[in-house]
């Protein structure tokens, strides 16, 4: 894409044509395309044959209608607003307004659908892992707003034109494509961390009555708190489950309905508050080891962490609470 418009613009063969068919198809399959990409790295199950085919439809439609409307009414050229007000009314230009209008709906929708499936996937890695900041794919959502910025650019361009601004948006979107590739080819390595995220077992919830579910929970969370099993760096729900002998549905269940809050807030909780214990009791100790001890492998986590809880730094409540 970049390499072709460079050319139009090095052989002046550029065709300044306001809300330009192309222009508004290509950015359309971009804007889809890529969005579905970026939410195929948080929840590939919904990439269905049947999901990217109903979502491209309108687009493929909308081609098919203005191949045959270009052929029996012309596609006239639109070089500015006036000429833009004259052929208002133009059935080729109808369809070039409508598909303006449908591309801004997309972008919206767009981002209505990756936050939703962003927040999804956020939920279910703090359900999953104790430690799950370096996980959360944080240039995934650079790289989905920088590309919306991009679509809002392609969609100034239907009605601006300068060999300025088409070498800016050029050079922006070159760029973006190249840092977008160089983390995309990284991303299997994070996938082997939060693949049993991605693809939850269906677990059935243990067979226990409702009525004593509360009283499992209790003898269970007295367990976790008498071994101080959440100690154990990098610990997951998985491996907890296991070690309780539940299904890790269960134990999920467990925590966010009895605890009110997802597993990763509560294992920190629980760190942050043997934490506490610890910094007043070894009162010659760092906080990288105060850290260590109490499951973190790196002093910033625990700092950000503990922050959370206290709304103060480990230091100053260390300092705050001297006895």
């Amino acid at each position: 894409m970049a390499i072709l418009k460079i050319l139009m613009m090095v052989f002046d063969v550029a065709i300044v044509d306001m809300v330009s068919i192309i222009d508004l198809i290509i950015g359309s399959l971009q804007a889809l395309l890529f969005t579905f990409t970026l939410i195929a790295l948080f929840n590939p199950l919904l990439m269905t044959k049947h999901f990217v085919f109903r979502h491209l439809l309108p687009i493929l439609v909308f081609t098919a209608i203005f191949i045959f409307v270009g052929f029996k009414c012309g596609n006239p050229q639109l070089s500015d607003f006036d000429a833009l007000s004259r052929e208002a009314l133009h059935p080729a230009v109808i369809l070039r307004e409508l598909l303006l209008v449908y591309y801004l709906f997309l972008l919206i929708y767009l981002t209505f659908l990756f936050r939703k499936e962003a927040q999804i996937y956020e939920k279910e890695l703090d359900n999953y892992f104790s430690d799950s900041f370096f996980l959360r794919l944080s240039w995934v959502r650079y790289c989905f707003y920088a590309a919306l910025t991009v679509g809002i650019g392609a969609l100034f361009s239907c009605f601006f034109f300068s060999v300025l601004w088409t070498w800016l948006f050029t050079i922006a979107y070159t760029i973006f494509y190249m840092f977008f590739g160089f983390y995309y080819i990284q991303y299997p390595r994070y996938f082997t961390y939060i693949q049993p995220v991605i693809y939850t077992p269906s677990n059935i919830l243990d067979d226990v009555p409702k009525g004593h579910r509360r009283y499992v929970w209790e003898e269970l969370r007295l367990q976790i708190l008498e071994g101080k099993y959440y100690l154990h760096n990098g610990v997951n729900i998985e491996e907890m489950a296991h070690f309780l002998k539940i299904g890790r549905t269960s134990l999920s269940n467990f925590v966010n309905n009895d605890e009110g809050m997802s597993f990763n807030s509560w294992i920190n909780f629980l760190r942050v508050e043997e934490a506490k214990i610890l910094l007043l009791k070894n009162p010659d100790y760092n906080l990288a080891q105060i850290a260590e001890m109490v499951g973190y492998s790196e002093s910033s986590n625990f700092s950000r962490q503990f922050k959370l809880f206290t709304r103060e730094s480990p230091s100053v409540w260390r300092q705050q609470h001297k006895l």
